[in-house]
């Protein structure tokens, strides 16, 4: 008795290979959340493009000076850019 008796070798293996791929409604249902999502982040992004990245006055304080204070007095080294 062989293995194949009652089907050809290629059903076996294609009914294999077609267990393996996803359902078209479950991909559609996933990228349109996926959609969904990236569409909502952007939406954020826009609403929050004209606030501002640094609080008032923040390059007064001691710190962020420094910041710049020491990049600058970093000799710069050919191909490297400034840290701030």
């Amino acid at each position: 008795v062989t293995f194949f008796t009652c089907a050809a070798p290629w059903v076996f293996l294609t009914r294999f290979i077609a267990s393996g791929i996803q359902d078209d409604t479950a991909r559609t249902e996933a990228r349109a959340a996926h959609v969904k999502k990236v569409t909502a982040k952007c939406e954020s992004l826009k609403d929050n493009w004209d606030q501002p990245t640094k609080v008032d006055k923040y390059w007064l304080k001691d710190k962020a000076r420094m910041t710049v204070v020491d990049a600058d007095s970093l000799p710069l080294q050919e191909g490297k850019r400034p840290v701030w």
